[in-house]
């Protein structure tokens, strides 16, 4: 089964029938998978032998009505794409030097069902030598404390070079990527931390850590978990990276 196949079955299982009411206009989700597909392609750049670098940051610019009609989905919708293009990007052989993110924006300019993609090259945070590196343009504006109680990671990293300084992390996506490769929201620079560690995931009022089947573990409180919801003062162990769990009182 192709990217694109695995991409709609996903869909298939999202709402079921509120979620293809959402588009009764010409606006396919499986149009916008393969304009993600293309643009990865048409941008693709050789940078060194046996890499090759494309975007990471894809913008889908739509009509006003079509947001209208697609908001409540966007996040999920979203997630789906970047999963897509992690998949496509494996499959292609491609790297990405930051998280993959979708987000949909309205422009006036457009009529119903038509679209257009903007992306670009966005290096993401990362943990090294006991410090939080984030660009500035990581989070798009608007996102940061999108969720209630102010979501957030304290930091603290004992691998070689850490100066064992506590850093924030703030979660604003529904879905954050944790672990030692390029392409996740929360990059860890430890030896201990699998290419892709674990996700926390926001999941309604509730925020949960998944294990994605590391090599060494996910450890909350002590306790190896593979899945398990955060509460404040939670205190989450991945290799020599400890991240406390914190959210205000709302």
């Amino acid at each position: 089964m192709g990217v694109l196949q695995r991409f709609e079955r996903r869909l298939e299982g999202m709402v079921e029938g509120a979620f293809a009411r959402a588009f009764k206009s010409e606006l396919q989700p499986v149009e916008v998978a393969s304009a993600v597909q293309r643009e990865m392609d048409d941008r693709a750049a050789i940078v060194a032998q046996g890499r090759t670098l494309v975007p990471n940051d894809f913008v889908v610019e739509i009509s006003t009505a079509d947001g209208e009609r697609l908001a409540v989905y966007a996040d999920s919708l979203s997630q789906e794409l970047a999963n897509l293009a992690r998949e496509y990007a494996k499959e292609q052989g491609y790297s990405f030097v930051g998280p993959v993110r979708v987000r949909f924006d309205p422009a006036g300019d457009l009529a119903t069902g038509m679209f257009r993609i903007r992306s670009g090259v966005i290096r993401g945070a990362t943990v090294e030598g006991g410090e939080v590196r984030r660009p500035a343009s990581d989070i798009p504006q608007g996102r940061a404390n999108a969720f209630g109680g102010r979501p957030r990671l304290l930091v603290t990293s004992t691998a070689e070079g850490s100066d064992g300084t506590q850093r924030t992390y703030e979660i604003a996506t529904p879905v954050t990527l944790l672990g030692r490769g390029t392409d996740c929201d929360l990059r860890l620079v430890d030896p201990g931390v699998s290419r892709h560690h674990a996700e926390i995931r926001v999941e309604g009022p509730e925020i949960v850590l998944v294990d994605l089947g590391s090599t060494n573990g996910s450890f909350v409180n002590g306790q190896q978990e593979r899945r398990v919801t955060l509460v404040d003062g939670s205190r989450v162990t991945m290799g020599r990276t400890t991240l406390v769990f914190r959210r205000d009182r709302e």
